[in-house]
């Protein structure tokens, strides 16, 4: 028996490295901040292993001021702010490719990122805003993942990412808004716990070497193989004893 065990636990373990299932991590994550009082793009407060590059930008929304709401990350409303930014939420029910707010990564040479999800923890303060979301991996043409109908509650949505390829580049994610209730809305990004990073923000993923170096899952039929040699090796030790 003890020459059985011998032969076995070197196979059973290698089997159970090769099985080992990669875990998807953080690629790069965003905490609140005063709209107004930051310089974009805004590099992410966590990165990823291997991500070279991050950034969160806007484009034709007002940065409303720390003055009126507090230190938070807050979009919307009329008129010019501060620092110059302008343009209420979309009160249309198709996308404005000129309004959006960005998140863009890029990972190392000979590195890949396999996208899970995009996580936002978000609210509005009236009756509505919704926000799509969309990459430059098809020139932001498709929604990814499902509309989300904010709340005046913070709620932390999800958009799945899983149809995506594995990008070896720079890739940009942009949110749009649509059917805003007012030219007065307001939108606000707050950190949470249920937020990777517990940031208002985050985008999750696989980061792997290009060369598919990330760790194998082997077929079953070569888990039986393995299985049959040891059990072969053991049968002849019986003979041999």
């Amino acid at each position: 028996m003890k020459k059985l065990l011998t032969m076995l636990t070197p196979l059973t373990l290698m089997g159970l490295a090769g099985v080992t299932p990669a875990q998807a991590a953080i690629v790069a994550g965003w905490n609140q901040f005063t709209t107004d009082g930051a310089s974009y793009p805004k590099a992410a407060d966590t990165v990823g292993t291997n991500i070279t590059s991050t950034g969160l930008n806007t484009a034709g929304i007002r940065h409303l001021s720390s003055q009126f709401v507090g230190f938070n990350f807050a979009l919307g409303g009329f008129g010019t702010a501060s620092d110059g930014s302008t343009g209420s939420w979309n009160t249309g029910s198709t996308v404005n490719t000129n309004q959006y707010v960005e998140f863009a990564v890029q990972p190392g040479a000979g590195f890949q990122v396999d996208f899970t999800n995009l996580q936002l923890n978000a609210k509005h303060d009236d009756t509505q805003l919704d926000l799509v979301l969309r990459s430059s991996v098809d020139g932001f043409t498709s929604n990814l993942g499902t509309t989300v109908s904010l709340t005046t509650a913070s709620n932390t949505y999800s958009f799945d990412l899983s149809s995506l390829a594995p990008q070896t580049g720079p890739v940009q994610f942009r949110l749009y808004g649509l059917n805003a209730d007012s030219s007065t809305v307001f939108f606000f990004g707050e950190n949470s716990t249920n937020v990777a990073g517990g940031g208002f923000v985050a985008l999750n993923g696989d980061i792997t070497p290009t060369g598919g170096g990330g760790v194998s899952t082997p077929e079953p039929s070569g888990i039986v193989s393995l299985i049959a040699v040891g059990a072969l090796g053991a049968a002849s030790l019986r003979r041999r004893g």
